[in-house]
């Protein structure tokens, strides 16, 4: 009999009050869930600074200076979207041109060094992003890398996280990463070529050669490579990930021909919103 009327005082308090119980944990969990972590380990000397872009505005949304190498930041609010995550340190070594610079605009500051990467954020696919390379690297390493732009030995940077849409993002920079060193290693033989035809005074195919170098894609890599992004967006098309990526490529009328595939593979709704954005790009 107590127990029954102790039972009873428990249901009529719960019963009571329960919305405040409920009231409690959605506060909780919706604070939490609009709580983005980002962590990682960079291995340079401190401090050292990071920034943050949304791709889709330019605005930076997110800017601190670092006193660690290991990090763990909390960053809040934050719309979904492809990011690009700026890292940036002092720089010691300088070029004539960056010295020229310096004299001519000291108000730009002294260059520094900067290592960056984009990824895809939506923090009701995953809270946790994290820093990831393919290697350790060590401070000589990247600052050789970045002083003397070696583009045959790129620092694979990614951010991961357990969300879908990122690890689809990261397999479309995988696309497009492999391309340039594609890209790269036709015009390192391409310039070989070149100097072969100076050499034996073959100037006329020397130029050629040297026209087609000028580009900062040769015109077989870059038309395989969009072939490739189209197969990629159409069999993903209905990933918010391919929407802003189309948006990202398609600036001009000759591109809007060029991804038609990927346009008309868009659902009505899209490509209606897609229409009245791109109305002055593609006329």
């Amino acid at each position: 009999m107590f127990n029954d009327i102790i039972w009873c005082f428990k249901k009529n308090i719960f019963n009571k009050y329960s919305f405040i119980y409920f009231g409690f944990f959605y506060l909780v969990s919706c604070n939490v869930s609009n709580n983005i972590y980002f962590l990682g380990n960079l291995n340079v000397n401190t401090p050292f600074y990071i920034d943050f872009y949304n791709l889709n505005t330019g605005e930076k949304v997110f800017s601190d200076s670092l006193n660690s190498n290991d990090f763990n930041m909390s960053i809040k609010n934050l719309p979904k979207g492809i990011y690009q995550v700026v890292f940036s340190w002092k720089r010691d070594l300088l070029k004539p041109q960056d010295i020229e610079r310096f004299t001519r605009q000291p108000e730009l500051g002294v260059p520094k060094y900067y290592l960056s990467t984009t990824f895809w954020l939506d923090n009701k696919e995953a809270n946790e992003y994290k820093l990831s390379f393919d290697k350790v690297y060590n401070q000589n390493e990247l600052e050789e890398i970045l002083f003397n732009q070696v583009t045959d030995e790129p620092t694979h940077m990614w951010v991961k996280s357990s969300g879908l849409n990122n690890k689809l993002y990261s397999q479309y920079l995988e696309l497009i990463d492999g391309f340039r060193q594609k890209n790269q290693h036709q015009k390192d033989s391409l310039e070989q070529l070149g100097n072969y035809y100076i050499e034996h005074k073959r100037y006329d195919e020397a130029k050629i050669v040297s026209e087609s170098l000028s580009k900062s894609w040769l015109d077989l890599v870059k038309n395989e490579l969009i072939d490739r992004e189209i197969l990629f967006m159409k069999k993903n098309i209905h990933s918010d990930v391919i929407l802003q990526i189309y948006d990202f490529q398609v600036n001009s009328k000759q591109d809007f021909e060029r991804y038609i595939k990927v346009y008309n593979s868009f659902p009505d709704d899209i490509k209606q919103d897609l229409d009245s954005r791109l109305k002055h790009a593609i006329k």
